[in-house]
């Protein structure tokens, strides 16, 4: 096995799926070597199923089997409002700070829901192919797949570091059993820089939140009427209004 595939293999862990017919499959995730790595990545993702049912993916295709299963041109925009209001809503199912799924969403892609990395990691929330299928994530491409997605693993990797913010966001950059193994922040230089740019990114839109002088009247689904800045941190809401506007 190259150093390449096995350090791919270890980042993104083995699954275990079940399929239609009840036969599990492993999913593993296989690139090229680091040579190609450094490169522009392409905008498909490819996969074959080998002879022992372990399913490759690649956005590097090196094999004759491999076959188009994903492609950047299937990327789905959305309007600002429409982003916004999706973000709101995983981040309610899922109880992740709407600021954070933004922070995230700006540090791994910029907010392109087209981008493929070089090593194959997919749209606004940079899911690998690996993950994506584990969290049933049919097209990355899709702002909403991939939010709901993307803000469900976040979600469970707070939960996996009981609540630990930081690492949590390096079990989302370089895996979570590299960061068990480590029993911390592995010493990986990109990792400290991925939770760096993202914890400023937080801040920034935390602050944006604080300072907004709209003030709302939200109706509580259990009748209480509540004024605030902030109606989106309310789970249970079901309308609001403007009520002050400075």
């Amino acid at each position: 096995m190259r150093i390449a595939d096995w350090w791919m293999e270890f980042w993104a862990g083995e699954r275990r799926l079940k399929s239609v017919s009840g036969v599990s499959l492993t999913v593993g995730l296989f690139v090229c070597g680091m040579a190609c790595m450094a490169g522009p990545a392409r905008g498909e993702i490819y996969q074959f199923v080998d002879a022992a049912g372990v399913i490759h993916f690649s956005n590097v295709p090196t094999d004759p089997r491999y076959r188009v299963v994903q492609d950047q041109s299937s990327a789905v925009q959305l309007s600002p409002q429409d982003l916004h209001n999706t973000i709101l809503k995983a981040s309610r199912q899922y109880r992740v700070d709407p600021n954070l799924v933004k922070a995230v969403i700006k540090v791994e892609s910029d907010f392109d829901p087209g981008a493929v990395s070089n090593a194959g990691a997919m749209g606004l929330m940079q899911l690998m192919p690996a993950t994506a299928s584990t969290l049933d994530v049919q097209n990355p491409f899709n702002p909403i797949e991939n939010i709901a997605g993307g803000v469900k693993h976040l979600s469970s990797l707070l939960s996996r570091f009981k609540g630990d913010l930081t690492l949590a966001l390096a079990a989302y950059h370089a895996g979570a059993k590299r960061v068990e193994a480590y029993g911390q922040v592995p010493p990986i230089e990109k990792t400290h820089h991925y939770i760096q740019k993202v914890m400023a990114a937080y801040q920034t839109y935390r602050g944006k939140d604080l300072s907004r002088k709209t003030i709302y009247k939200v109706h509580s689904s259990n009748g209480h009427v509540i004024y605030t800045n902030i109606p989106e941190q309310y789970q249970d809401t079901r309308q609001y209004q403007v009520a002050y506007d400075q």
